[in-house]
């Protein structure tokens, strides 16, 4: 959804500063790593309860998420290795603050809240693991509700609004993830099998 709405407006606007971090010298490599580091500061502060300085620093993570790639593209410094570290390290970011916010919740002795968080955070990976499976199968999968940058804007939001809305959301999650994967799962079986059964037209010709 943000791929199609709104991701060409929000790099529109983040131009300037990814020219900037291109004539500075930044490598897009230093800013996947901050964002990683990040990341950590954001999973620590929810770990401690912090939760609006958690969303914040998630959100500022999220910048050089974005960033890493704008800077690789227009400064014409597109790796194969960048693009594996950046994927690795989402994957890691992304544990991470699913891990703050159980230790957060797990203080609070809040058991049931943290069992949906386990299916929000299996529905999460799953999303992304079917995903890279697709493309290894020579499938683009990019169907579905719930990729990442709707998972953590969802998530960012909701920690602002507080306790009540990180468990509203993390409810949210553990629906919404679980069935973007049967979503994607339903796309490529249709995708392959379309493949193996070419209409008649073509098979006739």
């Amino acid at each position: 959804m943000l791929d199609k709405y709104l991701k060409k407006w929000f790099l529109a606007i983040l131009r300037p500063l990814a020219h900037l971090f291109i004539r500075l010298g930044f490598k897009p490599d230093w800013l996947t790593l901050m964002g990683l580091v990040m990341n950590l500061g954001a999973t620590a502060a929810f770990a401690k309860g912090y939760l609006h300085w958690g969303a914040v620093i998630m959100m500022v993570a999220g910048l050089c998420d974005i960033l890493d790639g704008q800077v690789a593209r227009e400064g014409r410094k597109e790796t194969k290795f960048g693009a594996l570290l950046d994927s690795t390290t989402d994957r890691y970011s992304e544990i991470f603050i699913y891990f703050g916010i159980g230790a957060y919740l797990i203080g609070r002795d809040e058991w049931v809240v943290t069992g949906i968080l386990f299916f929000a955070i299996t529905g999460s990976l799953m999303v992304s693991y079917v995903r890279a499976r697709a493309e290894g199968l020579g499938e683009d999968c990019k169907v579905g509700f719930m990729q990442r940058p709707e998972r953590l804007i969802a998530l960012g939001l909701a920690s602002l609004l507080g306790h009540q809305g990180l468990v509203l959301v993390l409810v949210l999650l553990a629906v919404t993830t679980n069935y973007t994967v049967i979503e994607r799962l339903a796309h490529i079986r249709n995708r392959l099998k379309s493949t193996a059964n070419p209409p008649a037209s073509v098979q006739q010709s």
